[in-house]
């Protein structure tokens, strides 16, 4: 049980939903590689860290950006995501000055892996 003393009255900031999206986050990174810091040096852990962090934003704005629609993406640990999209076998291929994106069909999370990608090229287009 944690308790915060504070001179204010009401619930602590942080406590609720909001505080639990935290907790989601920190949860994610550490799955991302946070858990462990791979390096003896401080600058090299340093750079770890900041590389661990730019990964787990790069996946939760893929969420965010792309698999909106889709609850079983959206919502899913990093590992599962890492499974379902990025470990996808994909070519990413340039012709007649369009970009494609040439995702095996028989990968279960084919179609849905192309509207994300449809969906992002949307979004800053």
């Amino acid at each position: 049980m944690r308790c915060c003393a504070t001179g204010k009255r009401g619930p602590p900031r942080g406590s609720g939903p909001v505080r639990a999206r935290i907790e989601d986050r920190v949860r994610q990174a550490k799955a991302a590689g946070l858990r462990n810091f791979p390096c003896r040096g401080f600058e090299e852990n340093s750079a770890w860290l900041e590389a661990v962090l730019a990964a787990a934003d790069l996946v939760c704005w893929a969420k965010l950006i792309c698999f909106a629609h889709l609850p079983s993406l959206a919502r899913c640990e990093i590992a599962a995501f890492r499974y379902r999209v990025l470990h996808a076998a994909a070519q990413h291929t340039r012709s007649a000055r369009r970009i494609c994106l040439r995702i095996d069909r028989t990968w279960r999370w084919a179609a849905q892996i192309a509207e994300g990608f449809r969906r992002l090229r949307a979004a800053f287009a």
